[in-house]
């Protein structure tokens, strides 16, 4: 069952090892302060759906853990990562949205596997 520990323990890996993996791909500009800041960043915001429908809430689960949420934030992901911003805190933004927005998609993965799942819309 997904709680919060887990939550943060699989955002750690899955931003943060992604992170590290593309910033190994580089070769020799390969910048490890961007791994470690992933995975601090996905540690700190893992819970994020749970902060916008917390489980105590009776509309827990609804439109920001479904899965049209889910296809909206991977397009505007992938839509991001395709931006080349000039400036270098537009960069920054960058980085840090594209990690919140993994740590947003493996939290709602995780809560695929559970019992209960994710409902496909949802009520806003």
């Amino acid at each position: 069952m997904a709680n919060g520990t887990a939550h943060r323990i699989g955002a750690a890996f899955g931003v943060g090892g992604t992170s590290l993996a593309y910033e190994l791909q580089r070769g020799e500009q390969a910048n490890l302060v961007r791994p470690v800041a992933a995975t601090a960043l996905a540690t700190l915001t893992a819970s994020l759906p749970d902060i916008l429908e917390p489980a105590t809430n009776p509309h827990h689960r609804q439109f920001f853990h479904s899965v049209v949420c889910a296809a909206a934030l991977g397009y505007g992901m992938y839509r991001l990562y395709h931006w080349q911003p000039q400036e270098e805190w537009k960069n920054v933004a960058k980085f840090c949205l594209l990690a919140i927005g993994g740590t947003y998609l493996i939290h709602l993965a995780m809560d695929a596997g559970t019992p209960k799942s994710l409902p496909m819309i949802g009520k806003l």
